[in-house]
């Protein structure tokens, strides 16, 4: 929808067409909005966030005016709220990782994580919008959605060092676990297929272009860090594979969390590798720290970030399923980095399947409903390893055959 942004009230108040006033004094026959001190704070700061109500939804901050308003609540400073990450900003206490708890979050302490709540409250003023001018200049979108993967150990038991694949047997003699022990064996001497190598089964149903999309890991070894030798031929056999049908990111190891040094290094490994152009990240362990973990991307060049959202909890961590641009809050400024949040990764179906699989499956027709009923864009994460793994029921692979289901037919409500 076209629109001009004016801070002239004689001039918004002479305007003929459909008006929005923000202005503790509104414009009669607009829709109006009581601002809070948010949006002109220039400062970062505690903000009070009562929590209200608003045609059934969560709504905040609650301003009182002067006037009836049509909105009884500041929902462009709402939407801007969540959508920075400011509370983020704010002091508080990471996991060991580092990393922002979901239970710190006012998503989760007021009950609507699990919605995408700036998107719901647009759609709900763009038919307020309507309803009160008669407007059918708005533009409709499209529900859209991406199944990306995290590729963090590419094989179980091929492409790893002799003194990896060594420690292997050993951990397995002192647990016991000899059919383990038993099937390296098998993999090493090219007698069995690698437990991780599920890649032609996937490519049967995995869904074209854009809509698949995997994040390489090519760091080093590390405790938190475990790919294979990503000089190794099975390696690179993969990587060939992946690349040759599908997008590619890079997966930054854990220890680039801040690091422009080591961030460089792998964008480069994995550039050289490819022998193309990366423009697309997501964080191992999605250790971020906003935004500081955004400026050697933004150095670097690339433009699209998939790490928003929680690895122990679905939902929307910024509050909504669109992407959408960063907006540095110390510099009070975008930049030129597309955030792409994520409603669902499988780490935190795993328990879920394993005692209640159709517990799992209706937890993503849910998101995936919810997603729909704002055109939004369903990202979901999965990992090479977790699918391989077998469970009692429906295993993991079939539900993420469901997820590309649910989300192939774009007309399905």
């Amino acid at each position: 929808m076209p629109y001009r942004i004016s801070s002239s009230y004689t001039e918004a108040s002479d305007y003929k067409g459909p008006t929005l006033s923000y202005d503790k004094q509104p414009i009669p026959g607009s829709i109006s909005i009581c601002p809070s001190s948010l949006l002109f704070d220039t400062a970062i700061n505690q903000v009070p966030m009562e929590i209200g109500e608003w045609h059934g939804m969560p709504a905040f901050p609650i301003t009182l005016g002067n006037h009836k308003t049509d909105i009884p609540f500041d929902l462009l400073a709402g939407a801007f709220y969540m959508v920075t990450r400011y509370e983020e900003y704010l002091p508080h206490k990471p996991d060991r990782h580092g990393r922002y708890r979901f239970t710190n979050s006012i998503a989760y302490k007021n009950g609507f994580l699990e919605i995408p709540i700036v998107d719901l409250w647009a759609y709900e003023l763009g038919t307020l919008i309507k309803e009160k001018f008669s407007n059918r200049h708005s533009k409709e979108r499209n529900f859209t959605s991406q199944i990306t993967f995290d590729l963090d150990s590419a094989f179980a038991f091929k492409g790893k060092s002799i003194v990896r694949n060594a420690l292997g047997f050993a951990k397995s003699a002192l647990t016991f676990d000899y059919s383990k022990a038993k099937l390296r064996l098998k993999v090493l001497t090219s007698k069995a297929k690698d437990p991780f190598d599920i890649y032609d089964e996937l490519f049967t149903f995995l869904p074209a272009g854009e809509a698949t999309k995997w994040f390489i890991h090519v760091g080093s070894w590390g405790k938190y860090d475990k790919q294979v030798n990503t000089r190794s031929a099975s390696f690179l056999n993969v990587v060939n594979k992946l690349s040759s049908r599908y997008p590619i990111g890079i997966h930054p190891s854990y220890k680039t969390y801040l690091s422009d040094e080591y961030f460089r290094q792998e964008l480069t490994k994995l550039v050289d590798m490819l022998g193309q152009a990366v423009s697309a990240s997501r964080f191992h362990y999605l250790r971020q720290s906003i935004p500081y973990s955004y400026y050697p991307l933004l150095r670097a060049g690339i433009t699209q970030e998939y790490s928003m959202g929680y690895a122990d909890k679905p939902g929307f961590r910024a509050g909504t399923c669109t992407p959408y641009p960063f907006f540095d809050l110390f510099e009070n400024t975008p930049k030129n980095l597309k955030v792409f949040p994520f409603a669902l990764m499988d780490k935190s179906l795993i328990n879920i399947v394993s005692h209640n699989p159709s517990q799992a499956l209706e937890l993503v027709k849910r998101l995936v409903r919810t997603v729909r009923k704002v055109n939004g864009n369903f990202v979901s994460i999965w990992h090479i390893d977790y699918l391989a793994e077998n469970h009692t029921g429906i295993t993991l692979r079939e539900l993420l055959e469901k997820t590309v289901e649910m989300c192939k037919d774009e007309r399905k409500s």
